[in-house]
């Protein structure tokens, strides 16, 4: 009887730790990249689908002010935030672009594979996880969490997609931030992470806004 009692103790405990899962951490998933504090003045970009390639990045004041002007005046809520950083996303593609010659990446993979520093959507998903770790770590973000990014299943033209993660400090609600659907600078996609897990695309409306 004991022995049967110590069994289920212990079956018990395992399925507790397969269901429990700690709060994802955005920078030791970069460090899977050797990728380790980044800031404004020393980072990494990836490129070349899966991060095959790299190259070290120094902005200057002035480029990283460019980012500032985003956050200022600065947002009241998470919305307004969400909001900002997409526009903050685009606008660090296009200063980082010319300086790896990623500039010239297309929204999507397929269409250009093969394609010069192309990015595929890991690459964009590290990138993005750079750039707001910056953010954070520079005040700029302050109504998100940043978690490590995630990714949906067989349902994207039959490969797996992946995005970075924000979660709302307000709501407890979070949030995907999605670059690799547009061509480099352009601001990136900021979705409810249900409705991006369920195959969310952009329509037409969504890239005018």
């Amino acid at each position: 009887m004991m022995r049967r009692i110590l069994v289920l103790a212990v079956s018990a405990l395992v399925l507790t730790a397969c269901v429990f899962t700690p709060q994802p951490n955005a920078r030791r998933y970069l460090e899977q990249y050797d990728i380790m504090d980044p800031h404004p003045a020393n980072f990494t970009i990836c490129y070349a689908y899966g991060c095959q390639q790299s190259v070290r990045v120094r902005l200057t004041s002035a480029q990283w002010g460019r980012i500032h002007d985003f956050f200022s005046p600065r947002p009241s809520d998470a919305a307004r935030e969400r909001a900002c950083i997409a526009l903050a996303i685009g606008a660090l593609e296009s200063i980082v672009g010319p300086l790896t010659g990623t500039d010239g990446d297309i929204g999507g993979s397929f269409q250009a594979a093969f394609r010069k520093n192309q990015m595929d959507c890991e690459d964009e998903a590290v990138n993005t996880c750079t750039y707001l770790i910056m953010m954070q770590d520079d005040g700029l973000i302050t109504y998100h969490d940043i978690y490590k990014p995630t990714m949906r299943g067989y349902v994207l033209m039959g490969w797996p997609h992946v995005a970075a993660v924000l979660k709302d400090k307000q709501i407890g609600e979070r949030f995907v931030v999605d670059s690799w659907f547009e061509d480099n600078g352009h601001p990136a996609h900021v979705v409810p992470y249900k409705k991006w897990k369920s195959g969310w695309r952009p329509t037409h409306d969504d890239r005018k806004g």
